[in-house]
């Protein structure tokens, strides 16, 4: 019975490392045709992507011979002009266009001409042409004008004088349906297809361009992780059809662009499993595995996904900080750098106090700045709670912005009830909030403009109204107020409203903002309060003005 035991228990674990190898061999062997299929993908990419890079090394090569044309390199309208028609059927491209070295055109030929010049106003285009002017070729991300069917892409090649200075730029644009047609060249499998993205994440080719333009926030968000990882290849649940995909892509080397090639990822282990025929013995066992093991696979690739999402959204977030505190610092460093290096300039002389009193001013500047970061940065101050007379508050934070108003000739009404009225609440606090409120709306209101403060009840609470007949606030604006480094003031930070935010809140009230364009704005503070005094009607309520 013992012999018969110790047998038994030899033949469980004989039979235990036979299937461990086995299953570690048909593993091995999955992975092995896995990564050669991908490979074969990724040189089928680079056939495509070689492709287009042939097409924009000819039509580059052309636009720079013809950059160096006597005609062109004279920026004489006229001259160049004859060389740009003669070219343009030449080279391929639907538009030339000339400009000067101060970024002025000169003269344009082709399909897009004349009344369609304002397709090449845009911000980006503009930023590409004076990297031009600065020496560089430049194929520029995705240009739209009314509608899709005027998206084209520009390169950009400077023209140089004799000593290699940059004295103009000569711009081709070509309709993004000449790039699809080279990108076409390369055939896909079913179900599998190549698109192409600039550096802004902007659609240049896809099949289907029509369904994805304009491009939507979660696109967006979906890709430029794709612009900014390097790997090579990624894997995640495509927004188009909720198919989990695999995306290989690659840069071109001409243009700041991505190419994409999309697989099906249950495509990409059909494929892998066709090659693996031949051997279909040696992986029967990988059948039985991979569909016990395949449900563990995808859970744990969803859970890997969810994490990998909030890591994101919590770099987002801590990305936009960074971006926008870095964006408010780096003004006035400029100029204190400036003011520097001017004073070392002439060490000679003594600096001069204008200098000196813009240095110190930046430098308070940039003080302000990190007190409200590190404000709206610290866990939040426990209010301390007292009776506070929001009466009495109100009228000194009036007189307090008394010599604001006397620069814009302005008027502040206080409107406040005869009894006073009270609330409990930290004195400092909502003196901030208030003074905040106060500002800005002395701030938006026009010439002889009018702000009016009134105390009255809603949602049983005590509600603060501070109204003013500025310009209002557009809808899709109003809902980004109280978010950090958003302002629509030209110097401001959107740390203030962020602040006032948070202390109404702590104090268990909140912000209520109601505005109209081109009539005012009204920003309500609701705080709980049990005072009814501020019931009294308009005859038992006191005015003053400042």
């Amino acid at each position: 019975m013992l012999s018969g035991s110790k047998n038994k228990t030899a033949t469980v674990m004989v039979g235990t490392i036979l299937i461990a190898i086995i299953g570690g061999l048909i593993v091995n062997y999955f992975n092995y045709q896995y990564r050669v299929v991908v490979a074969g993908e990724r040189d089928r990419l680079a056939v495509a992507a070689n492709y287009l890079d042939m097409y924009f090394d000819t039509r580059l090569a052309g636009i720079k011979m013809l950059a160096a044309s006597p005609g062109v390199k004279s920026l004489e309208p006229e001259l160049a002009r004859s060389d740009l028609l003669a070219a343009t059927d030449v080279i391929g491209v639907a538009n030339f266009a000339l400009y000067d070295q101060n970024s002025h055109l000169i003269t344009d030929v082709g399909s897009i001409s004349g009344a369609d010049n304002s397709l090449f106003e845009q911000g980006n285009y503009n930023k590409d042409l004076k990297s031009a002017l600065s020496g560089k070729i430049v194929v520029s991300d995705r240009i739209i004008y009314g509608s899709l069917e005027n998206a084209c892409i520009s390169m950009l090649v400077p023209i140089t004088d004799g000593s290699d200075r940059v004295t103009g730029v000569l711009s081709a644009h070509v309709p993004i349906s000449e790039i699809s047609t080279s990108v076409l060249q390369e055939r896909m499998p079913v179900n599998q297809y190549i698109f192409v993205i600039d550096s802004s994440a902007q659609v240049i080719h896809h099949p289907r361009l029509l369904e994805l333009y304009p491009e939507s926030s979660s696109y967006k968000n979906q890709f430029s992780w794709m612009l900014n990882n390097n790997s090579g290849m990624m894997e995640f649940n495509s927004f188009l059809d909720g198919m989990d995909k695999v995306f290989i892509y690659t840069d071109l080397y001409n243009a700041n662009w991505r190419m994409i090639m999309v697989i099906p990822l249950d495509a990409l282990y059909a494929r892998v499993l066709s090659k693996s025929l031949e051997d279909a013995a040696s992986f029967f066992f990988l059948a039985i595995c991979f569909g016990l093991l395949y449900g563990v696979w995808r859970q744990a690739k969803q859970h890997e996904r969810e994490r990998e999402q909030l890591r994101m959204e919590r770099m987002v977030c801590v990305n936009q900080l960074a971006a926008g505190i870095a964006h408010e610092i780096r003004n006035p460093l400029t100029a204190i750098k400036g003011f520097i290096q001017l004073m070392a300039r002439r060490n000679d002389r003594p600096p001069r106090p204008e200098h000196l009193e813009i240095i110190v001013a930046e430098i308070g500047r940039i003080d302000s700045l990190i007190s409200e970061f590190q404000m709206l940065a610290r866990p939040p101050k426990e209010p301390f709670f007292e009776k506070v007379n929001v009466c009495k508050l109100l009228q000194d934070v009036a007189f307090l912005m008394e010599g604001q108003l006397h620069t814009k000739n302005a008027t502040v009404t206080v409107t406040l009830p005869a009894l006073g009225c009270n609330v409990v609440g930290d004195i400092c606090q909502l003196k901030q909030v208030f003074i905040n409120l106060l500002k800005n709306a002395v701030e938006a209101v026009p010439y002889e403009g009018r702000v009016i403060v009134a105390i009255g009840r809603q949602q049983g609470m005590m509600a603060i109204t501070v109204e003013d007949n500025g310009n209002g606030i557009p809808r899709e604006i109003i809902e980004k107020l109280g978010t950090p480094f958003f302002t629509t003031k030209d110097y401001g930070t959107g740390l203030g409203l962020s602040v006032c935010y948070s202390i109404v809140q702590n104090h268990g009230g909140r912000i209520i903002v109601d505005s109209q364009v081109g009539q005012g704005t009204t920003f309500t503070v609701l705080l709980p309060s049990g005072d009814e005094s501020v019931l009294l009607t308009v005859d038992e309520q006191c005015n003053f003005g400042v």
